[in-house]
C-alpha cells in the first residue's frame, strides 16, 4: 500500500514557501483522480523565483553525501546520517532521529522507518521510482547542490512565464521530462495519462499547435529517417515478414500500392518511394492518432508497446508522443460533439480508417519542464533527459548566493 507524500515543511527562516495560486497535480501519479486543481502557469514564475533564493541560502548548510553502495532500511552507517541530514534540510524528514541504541540515544545511524518515508517523500518529488531505499538514482539526485537546483529552478522559471502566454480555458501540455500529459480545462486538470517520449538520439520537439482531429485505426507513412535507418534493412532481411507486419510500399507520384519486393525496396532505397503500413490491430501508431499541425511531423498516437509505460523514465519514441490512454484522450475531445465511451471502442474496432475533424481543437504545448512548485510550496524536479537545463541555464547562474 503506498504511503501519502510528507508534506514540505522547510526550516522557518530559510525556506517556507507558500505558494497557494499553485496546485500538487504534476505531484501525483497519472491515472489518478480527474478534475483537480491544474498548476497555475501565470504565477509559477514567482514561486520558482523564490524557491531558487531560498535553495542558495541552503548551500551554507549543505554537505554532499559520501559516496558508497545503495542503502536500504536496516543499514546502520555514518552515511544514514548524512542523509537524514540532507532531507531534512529539503524538509522531507519528519521523524525522530531513529531507534534508541542501547545508551538509551536516538540512533541517527540507523536508516529507520521515518528515514524511509523521507526517502519516499524526495523520490516523489524528484519523479524517482518511489522504492524507500537509498538507491543509485536517488543518491545521484542528492548529490546534487542546492546552487544548481536553484539554477534548475531559475531557466525554469523562464519556461513557465513563456508558456503563461496563450494557454487559454481548455489545452493540453504534455511535459516531456515528466513523461505526462494533461488536459486542462477551466483551471482543472479534467485528464492526465502516461507518456513515452523520444529517445535522446531522437528528441521530442518543444512545439505549440491545436489537436485538430482523432484518426481511428490510422496508416502509417514511415518517415525517410526510419525508413532509411531501420526497416528498410529489416524489408530486405525478411520481407515476408514485414509484408505479415502490415507495410506496402507506396510510390511518391502515382500513390500506387505495391508489395515489398526487390524491386519496390531499390525504389524506396532511391527517394522513389516509401513504406506504409496498413490500418489494423499490428499497426505502430496503435488505434488511434491526434493530429497536430506542425513542421516536425509529430503527433500523438496510442503504441503496441505497453509494457513501455511500466518504466519510470520513457525515452524510447523517434519522437512522436505515446500515450498510455489514447481513446480516453479521444472521448475527451469528442464528447462536446456527442460521443460517448461506447462510440470510441467501436471505432476502434476493425480496420477502416475514420477521420474525426475536432470542432473546438484545444491549443496543444509540448514543453519542457524539469521543475516546478506544488500547492504546499514544494519544489519538483525532473531529470534533465536531453541536457535543455545546462544549455539555458545563464552562466554560474548555479553559483549565485542571496543575490
Amino acid at each position: 500500500m503506498s504511503r501519502k507524500p510528507c508534506r514540505w515543511h522547510l526550516l522557518a527562516a530559510t525556506i517556507a514557501i507558500s505558494i497557494s495560486a499553485l496546485s500538487a497535480s504534476w505531484a501525483a501519479e497519472p491515472g489518478e483522480g480527474t478534475e483537480e486543481p491544474a498548476l497555475d502557469p501565470g504565477a509559477a514564475a514567482p514561486a520558482l523565483h523564490s524557491a531558487a533564493e531560498r535553495y542558495r541560502a541552503l548551500m551554507d548548510r549543505w554537505k554532499p553525501p559520501t559516496p558508497g553502495q545503495p542503502l536500504s532500511p536496516g543499514d546502520r552507517t555514518p552515511r544514514v546520517a548524512e542523509l537524514r541530514n540532507i532531507l531534512k534540510l529539503y524538509g522531507d524528514y519528519r521523524g525522530t532521529p531513529g531507534p534508541l541504541a542501547a545508551d538509551s540515544q536516538p540512533d541517527s545511524q540507523r536508516y529507520d522507518s521515518a528515514l524511509s518515508r523521507a526517502i519516499e517523500s524526495y523520490q516523489r518529488r524528484h519523479g524517482l521510482e518511489v522504492t524507500g531505499d537509498a538507491d543509485p538514482a536517488t543518491l545521484a539526485q542528492l548529490s546534487v547542490s542546492p546552487a544548481d537546483r536553484a539554477g534548475q529552478l531559475e531557466v525554469n522559471a523562464a519556461r513557465w512565464q513563456k508558456l503563461a502566454k496563450g494557454t487559454g480555458d481548455r489545452y493540453l501540455l504534455v511535459n516531456v521530462p515528466a513523461f505526462e500529459l494533461q488536459l486542462v480545462e477551466k483551471g482543472r486538470v479534467t485528464l492526465r495519462m502516461k507518456t513515452v517520449v523520444g529517445k535522446t538520439s531522437t528528441r521530442t520537439p518543444m512545439l505549440r499547435s491545436r489537436v485538430t482531429n482523432v484518426v481511428f485505426n490510422p496508416t502509417w507513412t514511415v518517415p525517410r529517417s526510419i525508413l532509411l535507418t531501420d526497416l528498410l534493412p529489416k524489408a530486405r532481411n525478411n520481407p515476408e515478414a514485414m509484408h505479415k507486419r502490415g507495410y506496402r510500399v507506396v510510390n511518391y507520384g502515382s500513390r500506387e500500392t505495391r508489395p515489398i519486393s526487390p524491386e519496390t525496396i531499390s525504389s524506396a532505397a532511391e527517394g522513389q518511394a516509401t513504406l506504409r503500413q496498413i490500418p489494423g490491430h499490428g499497426n505502430s501508431l496503435g488505434r488511434v492518432k491526434f493530429v497536430l499541425p506542425n513542421k516536425q511531423a509529430i503527433f500523438l498516437h496510442d503504441t503496441q508497446a505497453q509494457s513501455l509505460f511500466e518504466h519510470n523514465e520513457r525515452a524510447f519514441s523517434h519522437g512522436c508522443i505515446r500515450l498510455k490512454e489514447p481513446e480516453e484522450l479521444a472521448y475527451a475531445l469528442l464528447r462536446p460533439q456527442g460521443w460517448d465511451r461506447t462510440r470510441v471502442a467501436e471505432a476502434t474496432t476493425g480496420d477502416e480508417t475514420l477521420n474525426i475533424r475536432v470542432e473546438n481543437p484545444p491549443r496543444l504545448f509540448i514543453s519542457y519542464l524539469t521543475a516546478w512548485i506544488d500547492a504546499d510550496g514544494r519544489p519538483h524536479f525532473r531529470r534533465d533527459i536531453y541536457q535543455q537545463d545546462s544549455r539555458e541555464a545563464p552562466e554560474n547562474a548555479g553559483d549565485r548566493r542571496g543575490e
